[in-house]
């Protein structure tokens, strides 16, 4: 295939698959070392604003609620913003965010910092996101579990890089005003680097007709199934992502670099898992694929409740980042088959159920943890699994490996005509 490709019916300026792959797989990296170093991070932020977890999983509140508006807002931003402008403002907010976290002496100065995380992280994943659909379509191979992969090891080495320099002795502040550094360079090259352009003409014939957003979408079942699946994933990586050092700091009194560690290994276990389940889905299907995942969640969930120990607990971590792994790369493609010509659009109403959990769960988690304890509060890992597992036995994913109707708009019923490509 030509690397170059052109969009918007020949008018738009030419973009290089190879390097929009090269550049977003690079914000993807970036973007986990971020979410790396925060997670490690809120332990010592807990304590240095005297927060109780109740109190900091309110706060917390403030990221998915603030990345859940500015998603609403999608199709209201693509009609006037393009991949690239979208992306540049993610990254920018992500770097303001890194930058007030460091100064913060807080609650209120938190409070802000979640506020530009959660601008960032739903322009970011909305932009990244969709430009991976693109490249999808246009290549016609899967790389969204490669992409996420890339993402999980961003997020491993940050993981234990903060760990490390914070157990002996940096202030948690210069971790993550190094971190901002290292976020300027792709942000320049986001300049720089062209991103597959919006399909403008789609969003002309909208204007004329009924519009594709979510409550079109939803109409589609394996849309619905997949919205669904992607709450329950994202539910259990949110606990992980705020309470898994906290978990292991608190409740089993070890060093912050254990807890660290054990977040590490869950990313790493993640990047491990996304690479096995490309191959996962292209040799069993996706329905296999997505039961493997459910299972593994669940044991994990079990292990984590009725054995709060320091190994068996990085363990349960180590399981479940291998077994969650896939099923949030896997539910975007799937639902990238609906509509293939609104990826922008796809994208962001993707990501709302993700946002929604994020709102949801570690909240919920925390005041859990309250009433009874951290590793008892992790019976949500094992609902979500569960879920997860009967939700793969729903008829429309059986049909997930097969192409959509080559019209590019939602159909009431996925579409069973031929083989798909990539994926499949």
């Amino acid at each position: 295939m030509d690397e170059r490709t052109s969009g918007g019916g020949g008018t738009a300026p030419t973009w290089s698959l190879r390097a929009a792959s090269w550049l977003s797989g690079t914000q993807f990296f970036v973007f986990g070392i971020a979410i790396g170093i925060m997670t490690v991070v809120w332990a010592k932020v807990v304590t240095a604003l005297n927060l109780t977890d109740g109190v900091f999983g309110t706060a917390h509140l403030t990221l998915p609620v603030v990345g859940l508006v500015t998603l609403l807002s999608a199709k209201r931003l693509y009609r006037h913003f393009d991949h690239r402008a979208l992306g540049i403002a993610g990254q920018a907010a992500m770097i303001g965010m890194l930058l007030t976290l460091a100064i913060s002496t807080s609650l209120l100065g938190l409070v802000v910092a979640f506020v530009l995380a959660g601008l960032a992280s739903a322009l970011i994943d909305t932009a990244t996101n969709s430009v991976f659909m693109e490249i999808e379509n246009h290549g016609g191979r899967d790389v969204m579990n490669v992409m996420y992969a890339i993402n999980s090891g961003g997020t491993v080495i940050s993981a234990l890089g903060a760990g490390a320099l914070i157990s002996a002795g940096v202030d948690y502040r210069w971790v993550v005003t190094g971190s901002a550094v290292l976020l300027l360079p792709v942000l320049v090259a986001s300049f720089l680097i062209a991103y597959p352009p919006v399909d403008r003409g789609a969003a002309a014939e909208e204007d004329q007709g009924e519009q594709v957003g979510t409550r079109v979408l939803m109409r589609n079942r394996l849309f619905r199934i997949v919205f669904i699946m992607t709450v329950l994933a994202i539910a259990v990586e949110s606990i992980v992502q705020v309470w898994s050092v906290i978990y292991v700091d608190q409740l089993l009194d070890a060093p912050i670099v254990v807890g660290g560690a054990a977040f590490a290994l869950f990313s790493l276990m993640m990047m491990i898992g996304r690479l096995i389940n490309a191959w996962m889905v292209r040799k069993l299907g996706v329905r296999r694929s997505f039961l493997i995942s459910g299972g593994g969640t669940a044991v994990s969930g079990v292990v984590l409740v009725v054995a709060p120990s320091v190994a068996l607990s990085v363990f349960a971590f180590v399981l479940m980042g291998i077994a969650i792994a896939g099923v949030q790369p896997t539910c975007l493609s799937a639902s990238a088959r609906v509509a293939p010509s609104h990826t922008g659009l796809v994208a962001a109403a993707m990501m709302l159920p993700a946002y929604g959990a994020f709102i949801a769960t570690p909240t919920v988690y925390g005041w859990l943890a309250d009433l009874t304890s951290l590793n008892t509060a992790m019976v949500l890992v094992l609902l979500s699994g569960l879920g997860i597992g009967l939700l793969a036995l729903d008829r429309a994913v059986g049909e997930a490996d097969r192409a959509p109707e080559p019209d590019g708009e939602p159909t009431t019923e996925p579409a069973t005509p031929t083989p798909a490509s990539g994926t499949a």
